[in-house]
């Protein structure tokens, strides 16, 4: 009798209830119940790790951490049918947290040998922890990194733990699109603004004049001040949620360079923000570094750069900044770099001969650049019509390209590969060109990071343009697409035989491993195999796997998103220790430091990574198509 309320108890307890009736007898057998007394200490915070899972059958109890100031911090309240202990149960280590019963509570107590064996044979359940623990340890690296520094909140601080909404200013002046510009102008000088928001009748924002448009397009050019406000306002507008957090409606305004942006709630005009509202967030500028950049004018100048791009990180780091927020953030950083560089190329070596987009490709166009900085370019330009200007050009991207390689090598800025090389400067019919030949059996060399590319100089319509041929022809010829699940397939997870982390036999990189080849990058392949299947438009890789999850119920979208940004981490933190050590980050991490929790998720991470291979495989190889 007792084990079948055992039994009924646990088909009720998530995530038992997806395994069978047999099963959970089978469990029944192994359990056993305890009585705690309200006030007791259960489990103690870096105390012994658990030896069973806790799974409370009545009463209730307390997770909660005591700080360095003796402060206790209540992490979640828990009862009937919730469970407790798994985390110190699985990875081995010191419990993280205390447990303390706040009523007499009875618990089952599930041995740790039986969980073991029910993960091992349940992939569901497995998969459910699974989650838990990369959500808990990637708040166990941050919190980890925070104690590694000083200081309290700072406006740095602010930007991560303040929505927009809660500093954005009243919604901003508009007018119609069809006023004049005089009228326009007459609006500005009488309410004292700068700028102006150009909203339809329904009040949904269409774009935005500014002074500076004043005396740009109006005055400079002579146009006629009867002309409609629409003829010189800027669009697409730049806008940001108001739920979003103000670091990122920052990050938008570096990457777009503009001085405001528009307030969305609802998809409804709400504010504007512009840098002002952030210095006085702050009360500093977060974009110092990027300001420095925009001033330098020699190549000697951003010698220093580097250095500073480690402190930058750190920052981020110290004030909770998630893998994401610091790619984009270096990302940005490098691009602001390489335009500077091509400034100072121009204003030595005159202009191009011909109209040219330069690109990022790869990491770098999916904005997820690590302190490693190996940034992959290219250029497409116009067409040329004659040997005698193709002269001209061919000499004058030569030396462009000479000239970007060298000064980030100088600048410690790229890896030991060239960041931009002769064959990936080409005309647009060129590039079309080379990518017909893609999965046709032509045997031209791919490279998946085509499908990432972004404008960062020029006319972006190019590269959006040759980008979108790119999709198009991988829709359209199931040969490319199973070349480019092959490319995808030739990294396998770093598992051995028994499961074990594969690390380098030999060379410099002994007994380390090279996180960003073996773990970062097959996930963002996967993302992108799988976001070219279902048309998915977005080049970053967690921006796929949302989209994935959000439009085509991609349900493993949500594991992949986690274990990407668990192995972000990881290399980030691993990348900042080796600067701070006086050596140059590089994508190895050496496993020996890692704790056994850590090193278990790095593994289950592999594994899901597995798991997405031979699913790929699967459909591309036996005529199957994505679900």
């Amino acid at each position: 009798m007792l084990k079948d309320e055992i039994i009924d108890f646990f088909e009720k307890v998530m995530p038992f209830n997806r395994l069978s009736r047999e099963t959970l007898g089978e469990m029944a057998d192994d359990i056993s119940m305890e009585y705690y007394p309200k006030g007791e200490q259960i489990l103690l915070q870096d105390g012994p790790p658990s030896e069973f899972l806790g799974v409370i059958k009545k009463g209730g109890v307390k997770v909660y951490q005591t700080i360095e100031n003796g402060e206790e911090v209540v992490i979640d309240l828990r009862g009937e049918a919730e469970h407790f202990g798994i985390l110190s149960l699985l990875s081995g280590d010191r419990a993280r947290n205390n447990v303390i019963s706040i009523e007499d509570t009875i618990c089952y107590q599930v041995p740790k040998k039986t969980v073991l064996a029910i993960l091992q044979n349940n992939p569901e359940v497995n998969e459910y922890f699974l989650k838990s623990f990369f959500v808990n340890l990637l708040d166990k690296t941050y919190e980890e990194t925070r104690k590694a520094y000083t200081g309290g909140t700072t406006g740095e601080e602010l930007l991560f733990s303040t929505k927009v909404k809660d500093i954005v200013r009243a919604a901003p002046k508009t007018i119609a699109p069809d006023i004049s510009i005089q009228q326009a102008a007459v609006e500005m000088a009488a309410n004292k603004i700068s700028s102006l928001v150009v909203a339809d009748s329904a009040g949904l924002p269409l774009g935005m004049v500014t002074d500076r448009d004043f005396r740009e397009k109006v005055v400079a050019e002579a146009r006629d001040v009867a002309n409609p406000v629409k003829a010189i306002m800027n669009t697409p507008l730049i806008t940001i949620d108001s739920e979003d957090n103000c670091f990122e409606a920052l990050l938008r305004m570096i990457r777009h360079r503009i001085h405001h942006i528009i307030v969305l709630e609802d998809k409804k005009l709400r504010g504007m923000l512009t840098n002002h509202d952030f210095m006085l967030l702050q009360g500093s500028s977060p974009t110092i570094l990027v300001k420095e950049i925009g001033q330098i004018r020699t190549i000697e100048e951003l010698r220093d750069t580097a250095p500073k791009f480690y402190k930058a990180v750190s920052s981020l780091l110290r004030h909770g900044a998630r893998p994401h927020n610091i790619t984009g953030m270096i990302t940005e950083l490098l691009e602001k770099i390489t335009n500077t560089i091509v400034d100072i190329f121009e204003e030595k070596n005159g202009g191009s001969p011909v109209p040219y987009t330069l690109f990022f490709f790869g990491a770098g166009g999916r904005h997820e650049l690590t302190l490693s900085f190996i940034v992959k370019m290219g250029v497409v330009y116009q067409d040329v019509s004659s040997p005698e200007q193709q002269q001209k050009v061919d000499t004058y991207f030569k030396l462009l390209a000479e000239t970007l390689n060298s000064s980030m090598l100088a600048c410690d800025l790229t890896g030991k590969e060239r960041c931009i090389k002769m064959e990936n400067i080409q005309p647009a019919a060129t590039w079309q060109e080379q990518f017909k030949k893609w999965g046709t059996g032509a045997g031209t060399a791919r490279d998946r990071g085509f499908f990432d590319m972004r404008a960062i100089r020029g006319e972006h319509s190019r590269v959006n343009s040759l980008r979108q041929y790119l999709i198009n022809r991988t829709a359209q010829s199931r040969g490319l697409m199973e070349a480019l699940a092959a490319d995808t397939l030739q990294v396998k997870p770093p598992l051995g035989f028994f499961k074990d982390i594969v690390v380098e036999k030999g060379g410099e990189h002994k007994n380390k491993l090279n996180l960003y080849e073996k773990g970062i990058e097959p996930l963002a392949g996967c993302a992108r195999v799988y976001g070219l299947e279902k048309g998915v438009m977005r080049r970053s890789t967690l921006g796929r796997l949302h989209e994935l999850n959000s439009r085509h119920g991609f349900k493993v979208a949500e594991d992949m998103a986690q274990a990407f940004g668990y192995l972000s981490a990881l290399l980030i933190h691993s990348q900042l220790r080796q600067a701070e050590e006086g050596g140059l980050p590089d994508n190895f991490i050496n496993l020996d430091v890692l704790t056994n929790f850590e090193r278990k998720t790095l593994k289950e991470s592999f594994q899901l990574t597995a798991r997405l291979y031979a699913e790929i495989e699967g459909n591309y190889w036996s005529g199957k198509v994505l679900p």
